[in-house]
C-alpha cells in the first residue's frame, strides 16, 4: 500500500471526515486539506507534496528549531520569541543533537520511537497554549548524570521564566519524588524528569516539570503519589477517596508540577490503563466532573473513536490536577497510534471534533501543517502521539501532543 490515492478514494475520505475539504487548483490538480490550510495535493490519481522544503541530514535540533521559529510567528508569540528559543536551547541542545534522518538514540520514552521531544497544544475558551516538552542531557548519560543535568536545566529555566523562587520552594518535593541515590530510579531507562514550557499570547509563560512514577515496586509508586498529593493538602482528602478506586484498575505513570512567575503552584498525577471500556472512565470521572463535561466526553469519543467506542480502549492516560482550589480537575487522553490508522485520518477526525465545538481549529491546522510540511501520511501515524479532552474550572479543553518527524519518501508508503 502507498499514499497514492485515486479520486474515488479521496471522495471516500471526504465522506468519512467532513473536516477535510477538496479544492480544484486547475490543470487536473486538486488539493486535499483542512479549511484553514493545506494537507496534501494530488494530480490525477497520484498524491504529491504541495509545500515544504527538503532538509537533508540536518541535526534534529536545527530542524525542530526552524519549526518552532515558524510557530512563534503563526501563534503571534513574537514578544516571547527570545524566551521561547532560549528555553528550547537550554532543554534540547544536547538531547536533539542527532541527524534528522537517523533513528533516535535509545534515550527517551517521550515517544514510541525514542524521539525526546513533543509539541503540545491546548485549545479551550482562552488563547491557545503552544507548548513543547523534552529531556535535557546527552543520550547515553548515567542515571545520576541525567538527574543532575535536568535539575540544572530546571534552575536555568527558572531564571528565564522568572519563577526561580517557586522552583526553590519545590526543591525538597523533587528530591523526594526522584531520589538521586535510589538504585531502582537510576536503573530505569526512562530517567527521572522531562521539562516543558508553555506560552500563550498576552499571558505569562509556564514551566512544567514532569516526574517519572513508573520505577520501583508497585507499593512504592503509589506511596509516592500519596506523598505528592499531600503537598496540596487542600485536596488531599478528595484524592484519597478517589485513590481507593484507582489502585486496583490503573497504574502510576507520572506527576507534574506547573509553575509561573505569578501563578500559584499546580500539580497533576498521571495514571494509565489498557483494555478498559469507556464506561469505566465515565464512572471514574463522575465524582470530579459535571454533566456538561460528561456530555462533551461522549461526543468527543464519538468523533475520535467512531464505531470503535463500543470496544475496550487500548492505551489510555487519565490525570487529575491539583491547585489552590478545593476541586480536582480531570483529563482523558488516547494514544494516537492506538486510535488512528494514519495522520490523515487523525487530522480529519480531530478537525471534525473541533468544528463541532466553539473552539477555533485554526491553531491546530497551523501546527499540523508546519510539522507535516503539508504532507500528512494516509497510511501511517507519524505525528499524532496523544489526543485528549480535559476540564478545568468547569471549562472543557482539547489537548494534542505531536512528535516532530521529517517524513521521508519511503515513509509515505
Amino acid at each position: 500500500m502507498n499514499d497514492c490515492l485515486s479520486p474515488d478514494e479521496v471522495f471516500v475520505i471526504l465522506a468519512r471526515w467532513p473536516g477535510l475539504i477538496l479544492t480544484n487548483i486547475g490543470y487536473g490538480g486538486w488539493r486535499l486539506g483542512l479549511r484553514h490550510g493545506l494537507v496534501a495535493g494530488f494530480q490525477g490519481s497520484n498524491m504529491a507534496s504541495s509545500c515544504g522544503n527538503r532538509t537533508g541530514s540536518l541535526p534534529l535540533y536545527d530542524y525542530v528549531r526552524s519549526q518552532l521559529t515558524t510557530l512563534i510567528q503563526r501563534f503571534g508569540l513574537e514578544a516571547s520569541g527570545a524566551d521561547i528559543l532560549c528555553c528550547y536551547q537550554t532543554i534540547c541542545k544536547e538531547s536533539l543533537a542527532f541527524a534528522v534522518d537517523r533513528k533516535p538514540p535509545e534515550f527517551s520514552r517521550i515517544n514510541e520511537d525514542g524521539t525526546p521531544f513533543q509539541f503540545a497544544l491546548t485549545l479551550g475558551p482562552h488563547h491557545p497554549i503552544l507548548q513543547f516538552l523534552s529531556e535535557a542531557g546527552i543520550p547515553g548519560s548515567s542515571g545520576v548524570e541525567r538527574i543532575a543535568r535536568n535539575r540544572d536545566c530546571i534552575r536555568t529555566l527558572g531564571g528565564v521564566l522568572r519563577c526561580a523562587e517557586a522552583i526553590a520552594e519545590v526543591g525538597q518535593l523533587l528530591d523526594e519524588m526522584a531520589p538521586v541515590t535510589d538504585p531502582d530510579l537510576l536503573a530505569d531507562p526512562a530517567g527521572a524528569f522531562w521539562t516543558g514550557v508553555g506560552f500563550a499570547r498576552g499571558e505569562r509563560p509556564q514551566l512544567k516539570i514532569y516526574i517519572n512514577a513508573r520505577w520501583g515496586h508497585r507499593d512504592g509508586r503509589w506511596k509516592r503519589l500519596h506523598r505528592f498529593a499531600s503537598h496540596f493538602g487542600i485536596v488531599e482528602e478528595r484524592w484519597q477517596a478517589l485513590d481507593r478506586s484507582l489502585v486496583s484498575n490503573m497504574e502510576p505513570l507520572g506527576m507534574a508540577l506547573t509553575l509561573g512567575e505569578t501563578a500559584p503552584l499546580a500539580g497533576r498525577i498521571y495514571l494509565t490503563a489498557y483494555g478498559k471500556p469507556l464506561s469505566y472512565y465515565e464512572r471514574l470521572m463522575q465524582p470530579v466532573t459535571d454533566e456538561a463535561f460528561r456530555g462533551a466526553f461522549r461526543r468527543y469519543t464519538e468523533f475520535i473513536l467512531g464505531e470503535d467506542r463500543t470496544y475496550p480502549t487500548r492505551s489510555v492516560v487519565c490525570s487529575f490536577g491539583f491547585g489552590s482550589r478545593a476541586e480536582l480537575d480531570f483529563k482523558f487522553e488516547l494514544c494516537g497510534h492506538c486510535v488512528f490508522a494514519s495522520d490523515l485520518e487523525a487530522a480529519g477526525r480531530l478537525r471534525s471534533w473541533l468544528d463541532s465545538t466553539a473552539v477555533d481549529p485554526a491553531p491546530y491546522v497551523e501546527l499540523i501543517n508546519v510539522l507535516s510540511e503539508c504532507r500528512l501520511s494516509a497510511s501511517h501515524v507519524h505525528l499524532h502521539s496523544y489526543t485528549g479532552l480535559g476540564v478545568k474550572e468547569h471549562a472543557a479543553y482539547t489537548s494534542l501532543y505531536l512528535k516532530p518527524k521529517k517524513i521521508r519518501s519511503q515513509e509515505m508508503q
